[in-house]
């Protein structure tokens, strides 16, 4: 696949699905001490998302599966090195595999988190 697309996340790896996301989300947690926070809601939906100094990446969302997977992967990614501007709405549904097509614009809100998130220099 070409550099910059997407769908990388996937290359030469399987994706993990909703209910794998779901069954052991390691980095929902406190957001206490993060040095950026973002946040989305829509639709009676919230996730934040805390980046902070020593590179993890947590979240806190209200129960929907979906979001829950895709926030999870997007800390997953971010931890990982991804920068938050790759992490659009496609990038993340291309990480989450099992997502009822009425949720894909989790995915939306899940981004637009990040991007709250680094959009400005903290304080």
């Amino acid at each position: 696949m070409p550099a910059g697309d997407p769908h990388e996340a996937s290359a030469g790896r399987t994706r993990r699905t909703v209910g794998e996301y779901v069954d052991a989300p390691d980095h929902a947690g406190p957001l206490d001490g993060a040095s950026r926070l973002g946040e989305a809601a829509a639709d009676g939906r919230m996730v934040r998302i805390g980046l902070f100094p020593d590179g993890r990446a947590r979240f806190r969302a209200t129960t929907c599966a979906s979001l829950v997977a895709y926030a999870e992967a997007a800390c997953e990614a971010l931890e990982a090195g991804v920068a938050p501007a790759r992490l659009d709405a496609a990038a993340l549904r291309a990480r989450v595999a099992g997502v009822h097509p009425s949720h894909l614009d989790r995915a939306a809100l899940v981004a637009a988190a990040i991007a709250n998130a680094v959009a400005h220099e903290p304080p």
